[in-house]
């Protein structure tokens, strides 16, 4: 029988055991077949990682494309330089996951430490958030000031209106 691969499978590797890595009458799988399993694993895990931070990138290109601003480049920590139609270069952090305080501080950090002269922009997705992440990030977007937040799905708004 064939396995079609879909979209939703596309990262899948299928890996066969066979009566020689089962060899512990409990079920205790071989130490080889252990490690290749989990080598697999964190391959899988780091093409999902990539792969969702090149979503955030394309999405952003396209975004900023609509007012007509322009990405140059990435920088250090994943920062994305985009020259607004101003001439005004901002520097955005495209973040997985939900974001939090932690985060914001690690991205202020990570700009003054890359000497970059604007306000940073915390880059992030918020399809699949609870309700609740969603009011705390209402939250922190209105408190804490020296990181901008930004939805990526509102990006061209909110950037084509940047002040800092």
């Amino acid at each position: 029988m064939f396995h079609l691969t879909s979209k939703l499978t596309e990262f899948a590797k299928t890996i066969y055991l066979n009566s020689n890595d089962l060899p512990d009458p409990e079920g205790f799988i071989c130490d080889n077949k252990a490690k290749e399993i989990a080598l697999s694993v964190e391959r899988l895990r780091s093409r999902s990682v990539a792969s969702r931070y090149l979503s955030i990138i394309g999405r952003l290109r396209a975004e900023v494309q609509k007012f007509g601003a322009t990405i140059e480049g990435v920088g250090t920590h994943r920062a994305i330089s985009v020259r607004l139609p101003d001439d005004h270069l901002i520097w955005a952090y495209p973040v997985l996951g939900v974001p939090n305080a932690e985060t914001m501080n690690e991205i202020e950090y990570k700009a003054l430490s890359a000497s970059h002269s604007t306000l940073p922009v915390l880059l992030y997705d918020h399809i699949g958030i609870r309700c609740s992440w969603k009011i705390h990030l209402e939250w922190l977007r209105e408190n804490i000031k020296t990181v901008r937040m930004m939805k990526i799905s509102e990006a061209a708004w909110s950037l084509a209106d940047w002040e800092d």
